[in-house]
């Protein structure tokens, strides 16, 4: 399988675990969590499979990911554990699990970009590589945006004396 096909794959599963996770909880601020998530996983896929049909047409058998690095999948992983996946249906702290799989598919990709031997490719796998890291960072975003407003800080100025 090419690096290409298997960053589809990927994002795919990512997709497919985020749009469950938003059917299955009831915590309404996760809810809205994994719907952004979604969507912004939607983009993300629809510009891998941009990229994927520039490419068409070229030699079909670059960038070949090998066996180990396509079981790494983190989250076919999270998909297939039940016991994880009902976890996160209620743990508030479920976000942090994708961020490490987000940041797993990352190190992976690093590891393919470093070892192809040829140039242009390089350069592409390593582009998705830094499209990878702005995704992780959009990702970290939207959980900032739905948060915000349940962080504040009390200050003993200006008659706030007591607690809100």
């Amino acid at each position: 399988m090419n690096a290409i096909d298997y960053m589809i794959e990927i994002e795919r599963d990512g997709l497919q675990l985020y749009e469950t996770l938003d059917r299955k909880v009831t915590n309404i601020e996760l809810k809205e969590i994994f719907s952004l998530l979604a969507d912004s996983q939607r983009r993300h896929l629809s510009a891998l499979e941009n990229i994927k049909s520039n490419l068409a047409g070229q030699e079909n058998n670059f960038m070949d990911v090998d066996k180990s690095m396509q079981d790494n999948n983190g989250f076919r992983r999270l998909l297939k554990s039940r016991d994880l996946l009902g976890k996160l249906e209620n743990d508030q702290d479920a976000f942090w699990h994708i961020v490490t799989t987000e940041d797993e598919v990352i190190k992976v990709l690093e590891g393919v970009a470093a070892n192809e031997s040829h140039r242009e490719l390089r350069r592409m796998l390593e582009q998705i590589v830094k499209d990878e890291k702005e995704h992780l960072s959009k990702i970290e975003n939207i959980y900032e945006f739905v948060e915000t407003p349940h962080s504040y800080l009390e200050w003993g100025e200006f008659s706030n004396l007591h607690p809100l």
